[in-house]
């Protein structure tokens, strides 16, 4: 047995009848593949369910069968007395489901599955396992420990996921275990090249411009080590704004610069909101950086947003806050 909440989450599965699911706002490949895995699992035993994001869905996911049952909704206008179940997978922290503390957790069973360190367990059960290289790979484990059969379908959604958050695999702390799971996963259908295509060669030529922008306006901090971007929300607005530009420029350029420990891209994605994308290179935990910033995440990658203050003024937050943290390590 992997895990001891692997029967208790079964039982809740068992018992409800009407269950939601909800990626995380601004959701990555875990996100979105963990959710349809859990979805296609629910779906096979006759249970009614919904897959729900506070944020549009990025298409680069859209090979994945039944990407489309994803709908954007309002937090603040749903209704979850229709559902008996709440399903999180990927989530940090109730904030990063709706997208606002002041939302109230609904009165009906939730199950929080992560494997984010700053999650600090909100659901009434919590399977969180901060070793693993993504939800996806919990997931896995949790099939397993239940005996669930894996399909080529949820096979691809968990084989997305652990590519997704392991930057194919070239993230610090990816070792066999990761990797035998993703061998098994494909002897069970899931198409690795597929989705390596998708996530990471198919990106649309408006992105492209603005990748462009994040490497024009790079600096590098040499004393404190570490390399960062900026992007104000009118040029973030000219090249169309593409929700997932501060995770794509975050994976691809902060970590490639040698003689640094982790990166920083930082994009205002609205007036007086800048969203912080963290990658380290050499070990640096960034879920901390990201902490101090009122984010979360886990140590090779996490993120933060900013509220209420202008672009300069946070964009020199961060830097601040980034700097003392290196210096007080």
């Amino acid at each position: 047995m992997n895990y001891k909440e692997s029967r208790q989450i079964l039982e809740e599965i068992k018992k409800a009848k009407k269950i939601l699911i909800s990626c995380h706002r601004g959701p990555d490949p875990d996100s979105i593949g963990s959710s349809l895995a859990l979805y296609y699992f629910l779906t096979s035993l006759d249970k009614e369910v919904k897959v729900v994001c506070l944020s549009d869905v990025p298409d680069y996911c859209n090979y994945l069968p039944s990407f489309e049952v994803i709908r954007r909704i309002d937090y603040k206008r749903f209704d979850f007395s229709k559902y008996d179940l709440f399903i999180i997978p990927d989530s940090g922290s109730w904030d990063m489901v709706v997208g606002s503390d002041s939302i109230e957790q609904p009165q009906i069973a939730s199950l929080v599955i992560d494997h984010h360190k700053t999650n600090k367990g909100f659901g009434k059960i919590n399977l969180i396992d901060e070793k693993t290289s993504s939800t996806a790979e919990i997931l896995y484990l949790m099939f397993k420990d239940l005996d669930i059969k894996i399909t080529p379908d949820i096979a691809t959604a968990l084989l997305t996921g652990i590519i997704g958050d392991t930057g194919v695999f070239q993230f610090e702390g990816v070792g066999a275990k990761t990797l035998d799971i993703a061998k098994n996963l494909m002897e069970l259908g899931a198409n690795k090249d597929e989705i390596v295509l998708n996530i990471y060669n198919s990106y649309d030529f408006k992105l492209l411009g603005l990748l462009g922008e994040v490497l024009l306006r790079m600096e590098e901090d040499k004393k404190y080590k570490f390399v960062w971007s900026a992007i104000p929300f009118d040029i973030y607005n000219k090249h169309s704004r593409p929700e997932s530009a501060k995770e794509v420029a975050a994976t691809m350029f902060s970590r490639i610069v040698k003689e640094t420990d982790f990166g920083m891209v930082m994009i205002e994605i609205k007036e007086k909101s800048l969203a912080i994308s963290l990658r380290t290179r050499t070990g640096f935990d960034v879920s901390k950086l990201a902490e101090a910033l009122g984010g979360g995440g886990h140590k090779n990658a996490a993120g933060a947003i900013i509220e209420g203050k202008g672009y300069e003024e946070a964009v020199e937050e961060v830097l601040q806050v980034a700097r003392k943290l290196v210096k007080n390590k």
